[in-house]
């Protein structure tokens, strides 16, 4: 019942930017503005808020998690690799965008009410340490499949982008933080850490908001005819129903700690990554393809989530 509610709350949203779009408040140029802020500064103190949240130990303990959900992502890869073949004659955008689709799915916003309700902060914390394997995975390989770079050296320079160098640098600075000795820090510099990291975690909120509208914005020119392309409706089920059926019984057959396993089990039956739109926009793609794949897959998801987490569970 939660995840219903909260996907219908993630379709209410994305309305603002079909609205505004169709209204005239929002511009095709202005949806590619959005989407390079998106990409540019806000997402970058998400990532950057989230990780220096946890602790060096936390990293260590748990650093099976990241792998795992790499292992998610690439065996969607591996099954959209197989099935690209079957796709005919498509655009080489097209087939990425299929690919892209297949590789990342929505792993932070939607199930972390999910995790909450079930693991409370416990598992809050291990959901975001998980998303570092997304992350490595999106702005490598992701970032490649959409870049329209010719040269090596500049596909080499597309993946070193804001977010991948916040990822990086989070991590570098949670590595320092805890593992060398520090004198006290005085009262002033104390607060003025926390105020600086209040305001990194206000601007990081933004990023799903500024996904939505654009996602919207994408929304209001699609045709609807491309949502009945039945490469759209095949990617949703390898999305949806094939990643699942793979990965649920491998996670079971994997020693961990039971809250970790239901955190993993979440992720992996979740539907397209909202982040996707603004790749597409940010990088070039085919950008009717990914919002046609993102809305049916998660109208799709009302229905396979429950589904897939009461076998799970």
């Amino acid at each position: 019942m939660v995840f219903f509610f909260q996907i219908l709350c993630v379709l209410g949203l994305v309305g603002a930017g079909f609205f505004a779009r169709r209204r005239g408040m929002l511009s095709a140029q202005g949806t590619n503005d959005l989407a390079h802020v998106a990409l540019s500064i806000v997402y970058p103190a998400l990532i950057f808020g989230a990780i220096i949240e946890l602790s060096f130990a936390d990293l260590r303990a748990n650093l099976t998690l990241p792998l795992l959900v790499m292992a998610i992502a690439l065996v969607g890869f591996g099954l959209g690799l197989l099935a690209v073949r079957f796709l005919g004659r498509v655009a080489p955008e097209t087939a990425r965008a299929f690919l892209f689709h297949c590789l990342i799915n929505n792993y932070s916003f939607l199930p972390l009410p999910l995790v909450l309700f079930r693991y409370g902060d416990a598992g809050v914390a291990l959901l975001v340490f998980s998303s570092i394997g997304y992350e490595l995975l999106l702005w490598t390989l992701g970032v490649m499949l959409f870049t329209r770079a010719e040269r090596k050296r500049d596909r080499l320079k597309s993946l070193f982008s804001p977010p991948f160098v916040a990822l990086l640098f989070s991590l570098a600075f949670v590595a320092v933080r805890d593992l060398i000795p520090w004198p006290a820090m005085p009262a002033w510099l104390t607060m003025a850490g926390n105020t600086m990291r209040s305001g990194l975690k206000t601007l990081g909120a933004a990023t799903i908001a500024l996904s939505m509208l654009v996602a919207g914005s994408r929304f209001a020119t699609l045709k609807f005819a491309t949502i009945l392309g039945w490469r759209i409706w095949f990617v949703s089920v390898i999305r949806l129903v094939a990643v699942p059926l793979v990965m649920i019984p491998l996670l079971g057959l994997i020693p961990m700690d039971p809250t970790a396993r239901g955190v993993l089990y979440i992720i992996a039956v979740m539907p397209s990554a909202m982040v996707s739109v603004l790749f597409s926009e940010r990088y070039g793609g085919d950008t009717d393809f990914i919002a046609g794949g993102l809305l049916l897959t998660h109208f799709w998801a009302l229905v396979t989530v429950p589904l897939f987490l009461a076998w799970a569970f």
